[in-house]
């Protein structure tokens, strides 16, 4: 159990570190490639939730696990209906893309911390199951996790940019927001002795989660019509997320030896 928590923890940091990117990153490269880091989160979302995620859920709760995943899924849509678009529009959003008037903060960036945080907590909590359940899954999430928290923040940042935030203090307000993600891990690490299966119920949540966010938020936007060199990014992106996820699973079964 000890092993296993200081993998949650280092998978919860890694995460952290990866929101922080974007302030780091050269806006002209962000600009250029953020198509194609798009793409590599969709491929990474989609291969954990199909390679790793979803199967230990499986196997975790049974047939139960699919009821879960669909009510997640379901409940997205609707929060989407009702309250607005639950992601950013990555593509507009990139560094340099300011093709909008200044935003005032006074709205926008608490909103926009606020759903981060919410985000955070969701992907911390995520994570954590998913190591509680097998090394295997919990590599996978954190994958799938960090690779979908780089192009949102990257987002997330150019926005708090366009609010009027310096560099410095847009990454420590995105810094703040990350370390909300622990206070979901150390839920499910807490809550996993109290309620017998409680990690095979986040894994199926979070299953239907990550297939809602993937297919719905990331894929649509690799159908725009853009330049050849975006549509090749774009491919070569998506083909590494998948491969990221599955060589990741081969690595742990066969190399590392690793088992339920």
């Amino acid at each position: 159990m000890e092993r296993t928590t200081l993998l949650i923890w280092l998978a919860v940091l890694a995460n952290g570190l990866a929101g922080l990117t974007g302030g780091l990153l050269s806006e002209r490269w962000l600009t250029r490639h953020l198509s194609a880091l798009v793409a590599f989160a969709a491929g990474a979302l989609l291969g954990a939730v199909f390679l790793e995620v979803f199967p230990e859920a499986v196997e975790a709760m049974g047939p139960a696990a699919f009821q879960w995943a669909l009510g997640s899924f379901v409940v997205l849509v609707f929060v989407e209906w009702f309250l607005g678009p639950h992601h950013h529009d990555h593509s507009t959003h990139a560094p340099g893309h300011h093709h909008h008037e200044p935003l005032g903060s006074s709205t926008v960036v608490p909103s926009l911390l606020t759903a981060d945080a919410l985000h955070n907590v969701g992907d911390g909590a995520a994570v954590a199951a998913a190591f509680l359940v097998s090394p295997q899954a919990g590599v996978a999430t954190a994958l799938a996790v960090i690779a979908h928290e780089l192009p949102q923040e990257v987002g997330d940042y150019a926005l708090l940019r366009a609010a009027g935030f310096s560099r410095a203090r847009a990454l420590l307000a995105l810094g703040a927001v990350q370390l909300t993600a622990f206070v979901g891990a150390a839920a499910v690490v807490l809550g996993s002795q109290l309620v017998e299966g409680l990690a095979g119920i986040i894994l199926a949540l979070a299953s239907g989660t990550f297939l809602y966010i993937g297919a719905t938020d990331l894929l649509p936007e690799l159908r725009r019509s853009s330049a050849p060199h975006e549509v090749r990014g774009r491919l070569i992106g998506f083909v590494l997320g998948l491969a990221l996820v599955a060589v990741a699973g081969v690595v742990e079964r066969h190399v590392l030896g690793t088992h339920h």
